[in-house]
């Protein structure tokens, strides 16, 4: 593929999400066109590419703050893939994966991807505590050390796993109010004003609820940027 395929809401929301993250608008390359059409008919669902390129972009802005940008696709391929392994293997055949398919082990992609939430953690504990966010560094080791414990229940004996999403929703919710707690109310009031200025004139297509909803998770999603923590999550 040399060129941009035809508009495609599949090729169009990942051109978007990843020049609106890398804050420049950058053309695509043949490389980065061909890397989403494989995606797409590898059967990767949009929220989980979506997702890995959130995450690679978090991930580059805890290790590396400044002016250096992130200019290929090719930075997510691994991420989005490991997401979309961990996928199939929670929900196999219902997600896309062929019935006579070699199933993927769930509990091999589990322990995968909570190893990889266990590596941010570790960055953003090492960030926090050059900061002195001292409240921030407690929240985090918390976090991290349940992570390790629930990593070791799946070597060690069953468990669930579709318990593990909501401890984790749990934690994330911890560390996003202890997030929160660390600021001052006036940097407070400027995350809630920017979250206000992300949801825009689509404000005015949702319900009362939806749009709250949809306020507090920007919020979050703002307060972890801010205090640099990943988002503690299976999927988006």
């Amino acid at each position: 593929m040399t060129t941009t395929p035809d508009p495609d809401p599949y090729y169009q929301a990942i051109e978007e999400a990843f020049n609106r993250r890398r804050g420049a608008p950058l053309l695509l390359s043949p490389r980065d066109w061909t890397l989403i059409g494989e995606w797409k008919r590898a059967g990767v669902p949009l929220r989980i590419a979506l997702l890995g390129i959130e995450n690679i972009f978090d991930a580059f802005a805890r290790r590396a703050p400044g002016a250096r940008r992130i200019n290929s696709l090719s930075y997510c391929r691994q991420e989005v893939l490991g997401l979309h392994e961990l996928y199939l293997g929670l929900h196999g055949p219902e997600a896309g994966r062929p019935a006579d398919a070699a199933p993927p082990d769930p509990v091999r992609a589990l322990a995968r991807h909570l190893t990889r939430l266990s590596k941010r953690l570790k960055e953003s504990l090492a960030t926090a505590s050059a900061a002195g966010r001292d409240r921030l560094v407690g929240a985090i080791a918390e976090a991290a050390a349940e992570i390790r414990r629930i990593r070791k229940a799946l070597k060690t004996g069953p468990l669930d796993p579709a318990a593990i999403e909501p401890a984790l929703e749990r934690l994330d919710a911890g560390l996003v109010a202890s997030a929160r707690a660390a600021l001052d109310e006036a940097a407070i009031t400027a995350l809630e004003a920017e979250a206000d200025d992300a949801i825009g004139a689509t404000r005015d297509r949702m319900t009362a609820a939806a749009l709250e909803s949809t306020r507090r998770a920007a919020l979050a999603r703002l307060l972890r940027r801010h205090a640099g923590i990943p988002r503690l999550s299976l999927f988006d």
